[in-house]
């Protein structure tokens, strides 16, 4: 064979290689991740690690079996409930789902993510040898909080059950005064606002708007609480766990809306045997900003209506606390209902001029 045959006969080579390797490069390729998977064999057992997060440590415990990774677990006790440690738990299953650390973060939580993903990697290093010695120990497992969690709705419900016997006479001790009341407290977000509704039957619905918290947590858990609390006909329900800082809003804003109602039932008695005489009267008292007045117009029915002015009150804050408080004077017939809440200056100064007036007019 000569030099110029030899040279055909390798360029035939190169091309029919060249072919094989562009028709056959989707199956090699997939041998290869086949291959390369398979390159990776765990022990069998429970491995941790840690990261540094957005608050403090998060915690990983991956748990692997002949099969492959069983279980993920994270936690993060110093990340924000509602953000950080809801990220963990979407996390766990989409790392346990994939089999593999291999999944995209979740939005809005980057450090807590990166995070989880140390800790995973560290984890599975370990289970690759065996080495179950210097890894960090996590205490307490989901599997334990969920016992922890389970022992406790039982105790909710022992003592639901106990304070059943005795809702008949707590119910009789608090009286309400029937009517639409409001309240409000400073949610995760923003402000949590509630609408009480009140019947000669007792708490007929509670509705909260919270536009500012998160839907899918605060949200819920608003919605979770006005249930809670009508069935419970109090504000006296458990916290909706993870959503905290909300919970304690919808407490407040009930208990404000609840003590205005108590105060009328209160004041009911007193507002009939204090007569007034028809005619228009005025006070006037040293608010957060500058002078609140009063103008208090009385009828043969009582008091008809409070018209507060406090040019020099905050609009947004003391504005709104004065015209909150005119209407539920006049809806209480008395000056005995609650401060607006973060406005107690403002309020101080309008219980005083209405007291002046209503003073003029015994």
């Amino acid at each position: 064979m000569t030099q110029k045959q030899k040279g055909y006969v390798g360029l035939g080579a190169m091309v029919v290689l060249a072919g094989a390797t562009i028709f056959g490069s989707t199956p090699l390729y997939n041998m290869i991740d086949t291959m390369a998977a398979k390159a990776v064999s765990y022990v069998p057992g429970t491995y941790t690690g840690s990261a540094q997060g957005f608050g403090g440590e998060v915690l990983a415990a991956v748990t692997i079996s002949e099969n492959g990774i069983e279980s993920v677990e994270l936690r993060g006790d110093d990340e924000t409930p509602e953000l950080g440690g809801e990220a963990l738990k979407k996390l766990s299953k989409s790392i346990l789902e994939a089999k593999s650390i291999q999944v995209d973060a979740i939005s809005g939580c980057t450090i807590t993510s990166d995070a989880a993903f140390e800790a995973v990697k560290q984890a599975l290093v370990r289970a690759e040898s065996g080495d179950t010695s210097g890894q960090p120990e996590v205490k307490e497992t989901k599997a334990e909080e969920t016992k922890v969690e389970e022992t406790k709705t039982e105790e909710t419900k022992a003592d639901s059950s106990s304070s059943d016997k005795t809702s008949d006479t707590t119910a009789e001790a608090v009286s309400y005064t029937p009517g639409t009341y409001t309240g409000s407290g400073k949610g995760f977000g923003g402000e949590v606002s509630v609408t009480v509704t009140i019947s000669e039957a007792g708490i007929d619905t509670i509705e909260f708007k919270g536009d500012d918290e998160t839907p899918e947590l605060g949200g819920e858990a608003l919605d979770k609480l006005s249930k809670a609390m009508v069935k419970a006909q109090s504000a006296q329900v458990d916290a909706i766990s993870g959503c905290t800082i909300t919970s304690d809003a919808a407490f407040e804003a009930v208990k404000q809306a609840l003590g205005q109602a108590e105060a009328s039932a209160d004041t009911s008695d007193a507002a009939e045997a204090v007569s007034y005489t028809p005619g228009t009267y005025t006070g006037s008292a040293k608010g957060f900003g500058g002078e609140v007045s009063a103008t208090v117009i009385i009828s043969e029915a009582g008091i008809d209506t409070i018209e507060f002015k406090g040019d020099d009150e905050t609009p947004e804050l003391g504005g709104e606390a004065l015209d909150k408080l005119s209407k539920a004077m006049v809806e209480a017939q008395s000056t005995q209902v609650d401060a607006i809440s973060g406005c107690t200056i403002t309020s101080d100064a309008a219980f005083e001029a209405v007291n002046q007036a209503l003073g003029q007019a015994k």
